[in-house]
């Protein structure tokens, strides 16, 4: 069997349902040369059963697809795991309820020869039914903020076994990771299209606080911090936002997020 272009990665724990439609929307791609694995972290939710059952489907679609389910280290382990089982060029990660956001999407990528070992694209959000295009940001961003959706980057596998995830961050490894390789002048390559559609009350969603001295801790880490008037600026929005939904509630929490998808 030829290499894959392309290894589909999906890291779960207990998240059988949001994994079945993850699983559905994979097997619709028109896009011929990938290869799908799921790194499930030893769930107990029937999580493993579905995985069995999903075999017959993959192999009636002749997909490559395979499962591995065992305790880990969490979500960044689980990936470096995921990218030490992959055999595709390039790496693709969608967690459990994530999707693609069309099913000619990886088709469309794959037409173009890609110029960066990094492909990146839009991302529709979702949140409570109601969903909002999101452009990517400009990749300067990247220094203090994630330019992108991890879900809708495309990476070459060499980089991430060069570089794994550093699973010391629990929340940003995605983004000390493309942090690093912007800093060490790797290619960048945008598609101005949506790639993947995303639940903004993730995990990292819900944990702004810890995101956010994660951030600044890669700053510090990689040479990059510079106090300045706007860094002040983002330190004082960041905890004022912080504060009012502290006090407001899950109330306040809704209605920002739904002012969001406006």
């Amino acid at each position: 069997m030829s290499t894959p272009t392309l290894s589909i990665i999906t890291v779960c724990y207990n998240a059988r349902e949001a994994l079945q439609e993850t699983l559905e929307n994979v097997l619709c791609q028109s896009f011929p040369s990938f290869e799908y694995l799921v790194i499930d972290g030893g769930s107990t939710d029937g999580t493993l059963s579905l995985l069995k059952q999903s075999s017959e489907s993959f192999a009636r679609a002749q997909i490559p697809f395979q499962y591995i389910s065992e305790p880990d280290h969490g979500i960044y382990d689980a990936m470096n795991k995921g990218t030490q089982a992959a055999e595709g060029t390039w790496l693709l990660f969608l967690n459990a309820g994530d999707l693609l956001a069309d099913p000619h999407i990886l088709e469309q990528i794959f037409s173009v020869p890609a110029y960066g070992s990094v492909i990146y694209g839009d991302t529709v959000c979702v949140y409570r039914n109601r969903q909002k295009l999101y452009p990517a940001l400009p990749l300067a961003d990247i220094t203090h903020e994630m330019a992108f959706c991890h879900q809708s980057a495309l990476i070459k596998r060499t980089l991430l076994l060069k570089q794994p995830y550093d699973t010391s961050y629990r929340i940003c490894a995605d983004h000390h990771f493309f942090l690093s390789m912007y800093l060490k002048e790797i290619p960048f390559d945008y598609r101005p299209v949506p790639i993947s559609i995303y639940e903004i009350a993730g995990y990292s969603d819900r944990n702004k606080l810890t995101a956010h001295r994660e951030q600044n801790r890669m700053q510090r880490e990689l040479h990059i911090f510079r106090p300045s008037a706007s860094w002040i600026l983002r330190e004082c929005t960041f905890y004022i936002k912080l504060l009012i939904k502290s006090v407001g509630g899950r109330k306040i929490i809704d209605l920002v997020r739904k002012k969001r998808l406006q």
